[in-house]
């Protein structure tokens, strides 16, 4: 017979911890907004729209495009944006079909865009990528320094009834 081990679990406590990192995103990705404006100050960019979805547990952004003041489509700025950190994590080499470790470094312009959306989402709509999750459209407005996101979620409804004649 095996023996059933109880943990306790404090609730509150993991409850004030995702608060917690809800909160970090949220400021970091205020930071990162600020960061990534001031580099495109001499650019020719004055919007960026990025869309993303996600459902069944996944979720990713589907594009980033930059727009110039006529809003034609304008090719990623080069470069890296000084001051910039992405943290440490792995990518996915097709090549080598291997995960790949990466070092802290500082983000090209789509790293750092793609940042500020995911901890966006991570602060204010935590499960964007659960079960139907979401889509939606996040719109840089480089020259007030403003995003505003689009965000939709998606709900399954079930109506049912039963009658006896």
């Amino acid at each position: 017979m095996s023996k059933t081990k109880t943990f306790k679990v404090d609730m509150q406590k993991v409850i004030a911890e995702m608060r917690k990192s809800q909160e970090k995103k949220a400021e970091r990705s205020k930071q990162d907004a600020k960061m990534l404006f001031d580099a495109l100050h001499d650019t020719r960019v004055v919007s960026i729209s990025v869309d993303f979805d996600g459902c069944g547990d996944s979720g990713q952004i589907n594009s980033i495009e930059y727009y110039d003041h006529r809003d034609k489509a304008l090719p990623q700025p080069s470069g890296k944006i000084k001051g910039s950190k992405l943290p440490a994590g792995h990518v996915w080499n097709e090549k080598t079909r291997n995960l790949e470790e990466l070092p802290e470094r500082e983000a090209t312009f789509n790293e750092l865009v793609e940042q500020i959306c995911y901890d966006r989402l991570g602060a204010h709509h935590g499960g964007w990528e659960i079960n139907e999750g979401s889509y939606g459209t996040f719109s840089f407005d480089v020259l007030n320094r403003k995003i505003n996101l689009e965000f939709n979620e998606r709900v399954e409804t079930i109506r049912s009834s039963s009658e006896s004649f």
